[in-house]
Parts: structure tokens; C-alpha cells; sequence
């Protein structure tokens, strides 16, 4: 059991950025949607909170990784 909490402490201190850039973009994603979506359905990406939260926390994963050296 240590050995598995070691390696879960291990992969979050490596990847921190992209773990918070993920965090971020959720945050994103659902004030995009509070604040922008389109909420009869036509347009697939704002009609759903999840999409957008699901969406921005890919993005601002992949910013994270890529800010990370």
C-alpha cells in the first residue's frame, strides 16, 4: 500500500502543471457555459455543462503539458 500511495505522490508532484492547468480549464468551462451557452440544443459544445467542463479541462491540460519543461 505505501509502495502505490509513493507512486500516486510521485506522478502528482510531476505532473502538478498540467494537473492544475486541467483544474483551471474546468473552472473555464463551466463559467463559459454559465455565462455563454446556448442552451435550445442547436449548437452541440454550449448546449451541455459537461462538454464545456469536460473540454476545458483537456485544453488547459494540454496547455499545462506544454508549459511544463
Amino acid at each position: 500500500m505505501k509502495l502505490v500511495m509513493k507512486d500516486f505522490f510521485s506522478f502528482i508532484r510531476g505532473n502538478r502543471i498540467a494537473l492544475l492547468g486541467m483544474i483551471a480549464g474546468w473552472i473555464v468551462g463551466c463559467l463559459y457555459w454559465f455565462y455563454f451557452g446556448i442552451y435550445d440544443g442547436t449548437f452541440g459544445f454550449s448546449s451541455e455543462w459537461w462538454t464545456n467542463c469536460v473540454y476545458g479541462s483537456l485544453f488547459g491540460g494540454l496547455i499545462g503539458s506544454l508549459l511544463r519543461k
